[in-house]
C-alpha cells in the first residue's frame, strides 16, 4: 500500500512540473520599457576629493533576445559639476575652480539577467543584472570660470549593475548603477595639462593628473515588461465558405473593383 501511495505522489508532482513547464513556455518576454530618475556624480581634476551629487532622470527600452540576454537602448539627462571651494584639500581650496554641465547621455548596452523573471510568478519574481556598452555624450550647457577650451562631445562606455522585482502584473520596480568612461579630459574644462592662475594668487595650479574625466548616475525605477502569450492555433476559416450566405457585390463595386484583393 505505501509503495502504491509513493507511486502515486511522485506520478503528482511529475505532473505538476510537466504543467507549470508548458505554463512557462507559453510566456515569451519580448522587451521592456522604463523610467528612472536619481542622482548623477562626477570625477575628475577638481574637487577630486569629494562627491558632488546632481539630480537626472532618463528612461530606456530593451529588446529581450532570450530569457537572460538583452539589447538595451538607454538615454539620460544628466548634470554633473564640483567646487574646490567646498574641498577638504587646502590646495583645491586655493585654487578655487567650479563648473557645471548639463548634457544628453545616450548608450546601447548588452544586459545580462542573473536569473529567469516571469511576470506573475512569484518563484522568477526577481533578478540582479550586469550591463554594458558604448554611446556619447553631448553637452547643452555650462558654467566655470576657467578660460579654457572645452569638450562639447565625447564617447562614453558605461558598466551597469542592478537589482529589479516584479512587484504585480507587468510592472517592475528596478535599482542600478550607471558608470562612465570618457574618451575626454575637459568635461570639467581643466586637463591635465592645463594650468590655472587664481585671482590674488602669484602662483600656477594645476590638475590632479588623473586621466580622463569619469561620472556615474544611481536611479530607481518603473519598468513595464512587454510579453506575448501564446495558446492553441485557431483554426483558420475557408475562403470559400468565409464569404457564404453574403450578397457578392464585387459586380457593383465599381472601379474600387479592380484593385481587390483575390
Amino acid at each position: 500500500m505505501r509503495r502504491i501511495q509513493l507511486i502515486l505522489l511522485c506520478s503528482s508532482m511529475l505532473f505538476a512540473i510537466n504543467v507549470s513547464a508548458q505554463h512557462l513556455s507559453l510566456v515569451e518576454n519580448k522587451g521592456e520599457v522604463g523610467v528612472m530618475g536619481g542622482a548623477s556624480y562626477y570625477r575628475g581634476d577638481i574637487a577630486n576629493d569629494i562627491l558632488f551629487y546632481k539630480p537626472n532622470f532618463g528612461a530606456f527600452y530593451k529588446k529581450q533576445l532570450n530569457d537572460y540576454v538583452g539589447i538595451r537602448l538607454n538615454y539620460e539627462y544628466i548634470s554633473v559639476g564640483a567646487n574646490d571651494v567646498q574641498s577638504f584639500n587646502y590646495y583645491n581650496i586655493k585654487r578655487a575652480l567650479y563648473f557645471t554641465r548639463v548634457s544628453h547621455d545616450v548608450s546601447i548596452m548588452g544586459e545580462f539577467n542573473f536569473l529567469r523573471l516571469i511576470n506573475k510568478n512569484r518563484n522568477y519574481s526577481f533578478t540582479p543584472y550586469l550591463g554594458f556598452g558604448f554611446g556619447g555624450w553631448k553637452s547643452i550647457s555650462g558654467t566655470n570660470n576657467l578660460a579654457n577650451p572645452t569638450t562639447q562631445r565625447t564617447f562614453i562606455f558605461p558598466l551597469n549593475v542592478g537589482f529589479k522585482y516584479n512587484m504585480f502584473g507587468n510592472f517592475n520596480l528596478f535599482s542600478e548603477v550607471t558608470y562612465r568612461f570618457t574618451s575626454s579630459d575637459k568635461i570639467d574644462y581643466f586637463a591635465d595639462g592645463d594650468q590655472h592662475i587664481a585671482t590674488r594668487s602669484k602662483f600656477d595650479f594645476q590638475p590632479s593628473a588623473s586621466g580622463n574625466d569619469q561620472y556615474f548616475s544611481a536611479k530607481m525605477g518603473i519598468s513595464y515588461t512587454l510579453i506575448s502569450i501564446y495558446g492553441p492555433d485557431k483554426p483558420k476559416k475557408d475562403r470559400k465558405t468565409r464569404g457564404k450566405g453574403k450578397q457578392d457585390n464585387s459586380k457593383n463595386s465599381g472601379l474600387f473593383g479592380l484593385f481587390k484583393r483575390k
